[in-house]
């Protein structure tokens, strides 16, 4: 070897060694992350890379690599799929039941009196131009034909379940209602002065969707404040490719694909208001730490 290049090897500082050339890649990742020259050798023992420095650098480096070392054996592991929290609360089976059975005494009073759905469809005019508050709620309890009302009992059994064992039968209900019925109010603001009507269950169904979508996402928050903002996010890209798949209609259709939208967009506050107010528990609170 040239004295040249003799002298070169001797300049370079052992500073860790590792079993693989996998971990000691990714270490040297963190040394050129600081800005300091590194290289990757083969140790004396067969399978073993080590990471050299310059003398200069080396001190730093080392410690670096041991704090790196150091906070990924302390990394806590990725948060659970479901929170540990969604198993306290029943299912509310009995409220979804009283729910399809006013759905379908209503369906049924519709076909007596063709009027009913007149009178209590969510309208702009009706709203915003005659004051007639109670449209956007009555309106959730509608429905244009069997077909209609049959798709919105189906979906709210899974959505209205879903938010009951994750905020209780009761106040999961009374949010998937509300947001149902913020959902109308708004698709009649903006709408107006076009006159604007429709009625149906799945303003308040996509609201269900919606109040999901902002548990998960204040649950990831809660989790570990170092979580990427995607991740954090998911629950809420998950609602939206379902709504969009679920909610979404070709122009003309009779869809009515603003309520889908403002419903989802309801939900997802009254989700992250309802579990950001909720205390946690003490799995969760450890957990946090």
């Amino acid at each position: 070897m040239p004295e040249t290049e003799q002298a070169d090897e001797e300049q370079w500082v052992d500073v860790a060694r590792f079993p693989s050339l996998d971990e000691a890649q990714e270490n040297a990742l963190v040394a050129l992350a600081m800005g300091e020259a590194i290289r990757v050798d083969h140790g004396d023992i067969p399978g073993e890379f080590e990471l050299r420095a310059e003398p200069s650098a080396a001190p730093r480096v080392s410690n670096e690599l041991k704090e790196y070392a150091a906070e990924a054996e302390a990394k806590l592991p990725p948060p659970p799929l479901i929170s540990q929290s969604w198993s306290h609360h029943p299912s509310g089976v009995l409220h979804y039941l009283v729910w399809a059975a006013v759905l379908l005494f209503v369906f049924r009073a519709q076909g007596l009196d063709p009027t009913l759905a007149e009178r209590g469809a969510s309208s702009s005019i009706g709203l915003i131009a005659h004051g007639e508050w109670w449209r956007p709620f009555t309106a959730l309890f509608l429905h244009g034909d069997g077909g209609h009302i049959f798709g919105n009992l189906a979906s709210g059994a899974v959505f209205g379940m879903l938010v009951s064992k994750s905020l209780g039968p009761w106040k999961g209900w009374a949010m998937i209602l509300l947001a149902g019925t913020v959902g109308n109010a708004i698709t009649s603001a903006v709408t107006y002065p076009e006159p604007f009507r429709s009625l149906g269950a799945s303003t308040a169904v996509f609201g269900a969707l919606g109040i999901l979508s902002g548990i998960g996402i204040v649950e990831n928050f809660r989790e570990d404040l170092r979580m990427p903002w995607m991740r954090v996010l998911a629950p809420l890209l998950a609602g939206l490719v379902l709504l969009g798949w679920l909610g979404g209609a070709a122009p003309g259709s009779g869809v009515d694909v603003f309520g889908h939208v403002f419903g989802f967009s309801a939900g997802v506050i009254a989700g992250a208001a309802c579990r950001f107010l909720e205390r946690p528990t003490a799995s969760e609170a450890l957990r946090q730490r």
